[in-house]
């Protein structure tokens, strides 16, 4: 990644932003490691290293009319060279994220072939002039120029946050590869629960009290915050009126995925009313914390205006929070505040500590950050 390179995408990155999304750069494609016989054909078995697929520098996401979750993608490279080949290329990742808008970007102009392609291939194509100028397009009422703000928009304080998780205890790392790597390729109705049990497996590693790993939470948060939007929508689609069933079916990828595991779970509690299965082993269907996330699904469900604003707050928390400096009143985010947002903000930090055993540190700072009380 070139420096130029990170200019192009910090400022798609802004124009995103004016245009309403929340974002993340360098989002990474690539299998999931496999586990393969050797080859005598014996039982024992090797690891294979997981294979790259792709990277996409900017990804952003928005909530449209009737809670429509809405997302884009920018490709952004210096050189124009290849731009034809490429415009296939951005559609095909457009396509795995079911975006609703794609974008080329380069730092001088296109062939006159790629442009051709713009209109049949739903992709829009932009040098770095036309980027500015577009931004002047969507005006824009939060203050992008100061900080902390941004910081999100500075190719330095970009480069830092990026490399903010690099040296960190490698027993970190299955949390660290969940959230760069499996987050984005995984079903996203497994997510939920996934994220639980990938921050559960490295609680006793995680201190609130360094910077990173306060920053890594509050990552995990806008992962996991992203995902309940997922499972809203599809709960407002089918059962809005029954919020429990709704998303017990998207928990287990709808209504015949959830009669196959309530069957499964009666398969096991007779066993182990048998006595085959000791008394800790835990058979129900849905995990112990499922009445704690219905209660954070419903208070999204019946706020969709914070869902937004929320993910943009912890999008800035992260940030900052891996620079190693601090918002010191929830007030100081650029006109990004709001009451409700910044609630549903530390629900959903307090809501991982609490299923996943995390340190209660990490709600108090949190806490702390979007609602302003003291860290005790």
């Amino acid at each position: 990644m070139t420096e130029l390179d990170l200019g192009l995408k910090v400022a798609s990155r802004r124009l995103l932003w004016r245009m309403g999304y929340t974002t993340r750069l360098d989002v990474q494609l690539r299998s999931v490691a496999a586990r393969e016989a050797t080859p005598s054909g014996q039982r024992q078995r090797r690891s294979t290293a997981p294979e790259a697929y792709t990277d996409l520098d900017v990804l952003g996401y928005t909530i449209g009319g009737g809670f429509r979750l809405q997302s884009a993608i920018v490709d952004c490279k210096t050189s124009s060279k290849g731009s034809t080949n490429r415009m296939f290329w951005v559609r095909g990742v457009a396509d795995f994220f079911a975006a609703d808008a794609a974008y080329m970007v380069r730092e001088k102009d296109l062939s006159k072939a790629a442009r051709q392609l713009t209109s049949r291939l739903r992709i829009s194509a932009l040098n770095s002039p036309e980027v500015t100028q577009l931004e002047s397009l969507h005006p824009c009422d939060l203050a992008l120029d100061a900080e902390p703000l941004a910081w999100l928009f500075q190719p330095d304080k970009a480069t830092a946050v990026l490399r903010a998780f690099g040296g960190l205890d490698g027993r970190l790392k299955p949390i660290l590869e969940y959230r760069e790597f499996t987050y984005w390729i995984t079903e996203q109705y497994r997510n939920p629960m996934q994220m639980v049990d990938e921050l559960a497996a490295v609680a006793e590693y995680l201190d609130p009290r360094v910077p990173q790993h306060l920053a890594l939470v509050l990552d995990c948060a806008w992962l996991y915050m992203l995902s309940l939007s997922h499972a809203v929508e599809s709960i407002r689609a089918t059962h809005v009126a029954n919020p429990d069933q709704g998303l017990q079916e998207y928990l287990f990828g709808g209504a015949a995925g959830l009669r196959e595991k309530q069957g499964l779970s009666q398969l096991l509690e007779s066993i182990k009313q048998s006595g085959a299965l000791p008394e800790e082993v835990h058979v129900e269907l849905l995990p112990t914390y499922f009445p704690r996330l219905r209660e954070l699904v419903v208070r999204i469900l019946t706020r969709p205006d914070a869902v937004l604003p929320a993910l943009r707050m912890l999008e800035l928390a992260t940030s900052v929070t891996a620079l190693g400096k601090r918002i010191e009143k929830p007030e100081d985010m650029g006109g990004l505040y709001e009451e409700v947002a910044a609630k549903r903000a530390a629900d959903v930090v307090g809501f991982l500590v609490s299923s996943a055993g995390l340190d209660v540190g990490f709600r108090a700072r949190a806490r702390s950050l979007f609602l302003g009380e003291p860290v005790t």
